[in-house]
């Protein structure tokens, strides 16, 4: 949008330009069906001294002039900018110091979301994801526009926010929880009661999680499984070693992590047990039970399972790009897809659910069936 110099080579008297005044907003090209739209108007020459054009200029002394103009133009559209986000930021910090005092908000952070000095590397404090969530929430807090003794009986607002902002609902559980820690510390403070915000369920769940999927940009979905048969397709053309570290995690079910870790010989052990061979992997995701009880066992059963302990003994494996697993694999499969294809694959073979559980390192059943049993998979035993 701004000012544009047309040269007019075909006119017979002076000067052969013209001044044009050029705009893209919605509302001047209403009704066009251009795919860039754009609406002209003619500068009268009556307006052209109080611009700065004269007629005897040439053509390229007054397209140096519409870039002067255009350039001021620029600046005043961004003091405004400026000038209208100020008054927001303004008006926002009002409502923010009504629900959220600062020396609450400072005392809060200082005692629930800020790591320990013990967690600082070097001297530096690092950004947390409890830090993330917290800004999240803040802003939730001041768009409900509700005291926190009240949020009980405005849950429903609260859901509409989440729906309109299309959140996954792993993070609106996050920031839930992270709000919920606010309101009782707050309320506690003004001697107020307080009820927490309930996590969504049912329809509300559903309608939050079809929100999410429908929003237009990229979300994040759970891999789907990558079966041995989809793997074997890509044999020679993938490199080995990627080929390798996707065998491990289809055959033995692994985390992208916990085959890295196969590289560190501390990290993973084979013993023998009625005859048969265990591997046993430290779950070092895991940080909530005693050392010995983060170790879990992987029997090799299977003739693959036992080329898979080739591989690790080998140490003949790299982890992919995902890009490149993508690229073999389809759009819907990603560095998890051999382990959520893994309880399924066992399960056709002939083995417990129980016993995929403690393979698979869940802490409990229902963990393994709600989030890698395939529901439109079923195995049949005669």
């Amino acid at each position: 949008m701004g000012y544009y110099v047309r040269a007019l080579p075909q006119k017979k008297s002076e000067p052969k330009w013209k001044v044009q005044y050029v705009s893209f907003k919605k509302k001047d090209t209403k009704g066009s069906t251009a795919k860039f739209p754009k609406k002209e108007w003619d500068i009268s020459k009556d307006r052209w001294t109080a611009l700065g054009f004269y007629k005897y200029m040439s053509v390229e002394e007054a397209k140096v002039r519409a870039r002067q103009l255009n350039s001021q133009l620029d600046l005043k559209r961004q003091e405004e900018r400026i000038i209208e986000i100020e008054k927001k930021n303004e008006k926002f910090q009002k409502r923010f110091d009504s629900y959220l005092p600062e020396e609450f908000v400072a005392e809060f952070e200082k005692r629930f979301i800020r790591k320990r000095d013990s967690e600082v590397d070097k001297g530096k404090r690092r950004t947390s994801r409890a830090m993330h969530i917290w800004k999240a929430a803040q802003k939730m807090i001041v768009s409900i526009n509700v005291e926190p003794s009240d949020w009980y009986y405005s849950i429903y607002d609260i859901y509409d926010y989440f729906h309109s902002k299309k959140y996954s609902i792993r993070y609106i559980q996050s920031i839930i929880k992270i709000a919920n820690l606010w309101g009782f510390y707050f309320c506690k403070k003004t001697g107020r009661p307080f009820l927490q915000i309930p996590t969504p369920k049912g329809y509300e769940r559903m309608r939050l999680i079809d929100a999410y999927y429908s929003k237009e940009q990229y979300c994040r979905k759970p891999s789907e499984p990558l079966e041995p048969d989809n793997l074997y397709t890509a044999k020679g053309q993938i490199k080995n070693e990627q080929f390798n570290w996707l065998y491990l995690t289809v055959w033995f079910g692994l985390r992208p992590q916990e085959v890295d870790n196969l590289k560190k010989k501390e990290l993973w052990k084979i013993e023998e047990f009625n005859g048969k061979k265990v591997l046993w992997l430290f779950q070092t995701k895991i940080v909530a039970l005693p050392y010995e009880d983060r170790w879990k066992p992987i029997p090799i059963i299977f003739e693959e399972q036992e080329f898979a302990l080739r591989i690790v003994k080998g140490q003949n494996f790299r982890r992919p790009l995902v890009k490149t697993v993508r690229r073999y694999f389809g759009g819907g499969i990603d560095l998890y897809g051999g382990r959520k294809g893994f309880t399924d694959l066992m399960l056709a073979k002939g083995q417990e659910l129980e016993n995929i559980s403690v393979w698979m390192g869940h802490s409990t059943l229902e963990r393994t069936w709600r989030s890698y049993k395939q529901r439109r998979k079923y195995h049949l035993r005669y």
